[in-house]
């Protein structure tokens, strides 16, 4: 099933064509390069992600997306698929965790996948504020309707948290803009392309990490034991220099796109 096509995209309208690894494996470099371009260095070293990362991208290549504007990848869209309960309220509190294992472990079990998740969408610096993410996140739908699947699932990071790290995550989604709909802008797309509002899962990530690490991945220093503000973290950083550790975890917001046609 080729996923390659040419659309109409963003607020500017710029013109962009969306195709996969799958089908242009020679661009793994600048996909790899922009997915990983939208995060504070610390996100970058989740065990979970890099200890299936290779087989998610070998085993689910068709559903790496990105959008190509021109000869450059303006936007990644990263999906893996799972089996998921019908029961939307047993999604878990292990949120990205739990959806990369899950789909790798589902691939070797042979279970026929019934949802997508999205495990991130990166727009390029070069591109963002042309009203690209709206885009993708509908591209993300589009693919899941394609694969004949009937959710998606996302355990969103909503892109204004960091600003308010001390604020608990349920009391945070419940704050809204002038016209009735979520604060947070990221789920503010997803609220206007029917996404719903599942549940948060708590612990959607879990970053360990010596004090050095830590020091070297944020540029601060962690001269005592303690919760501290780290620049793009959603909640503080957990710091105990007895036990040279810095423990990060990580809340996301689960939200669902129903597919099914």
């Amino acid at each position: 099933m080729s996923s390659e096509y040419t659309s109409g995209a963003g607020n500017h309208g710029a013109s962009y064509t969306i195709s996969s690894l799958s089908e242009r494996p020679e661009l793994m470099g600048q996909h790899e390069a922009v997915g990983g371009s939208g995060w504070p260095e610390f996100m970058l070293h989740d065990p979970v992600a890099i200890a299936n990362w290779g087989n998610m991208i070998t085993d689910f290549a068709a559903d790496q997306l990105f959008m190509l504007i021109g000869d450059e990848i303006a936007a990644v869209i990263n999906t893996v698929p799972l089996r998921i309960d019908t029961d939307l309220a047993k999604l878990p509190d292990r949120g990205v965790d739990w959806g990369v294992e899950k789909s790798v472990a589902d691939h070797e079990s042979g279970i026929r996948p019934n949802a997508l998740m999205g495990v991130q969408v990166v727009i390029g610096k070069d591109f963002r504020g042309k009203g690209l993410s709206g885009a993708a996140a509908g591209e993300m739908i589009k693919h899941t309707r394609r694969r004949g699947c009937d959710h998606v699932v996302l355990p969103v990071r909503p892109n204004g948290k960091h600003e308010f790290p001390l604020i608990p995550m349920d009391e945070y989604i419940r704050w809204q803009d002038a016209n009735g709909l979520a604060f947070d802008s990221w789920l503010r797309v997803h609220q206007r392309l029917g996404g719903e509002i599942i549940k948060i899962c708590r612990e959607s990530m879990i970053i360990p990490g010596s004090i050095a690490e830590w020091s070297k991945w944020t540029g601060q220093r962690f001269p005592g034991s303690g919760q501290y503000i780290v620049p793009f973290a959603l909640n503080p950083v957990e710091i105990d220099v007895e036990r040279d550790l810095g423990r990060y975890v990580e809340p996301n917001v689960w939200v669902v796109h129903h597919c099914a046609q």
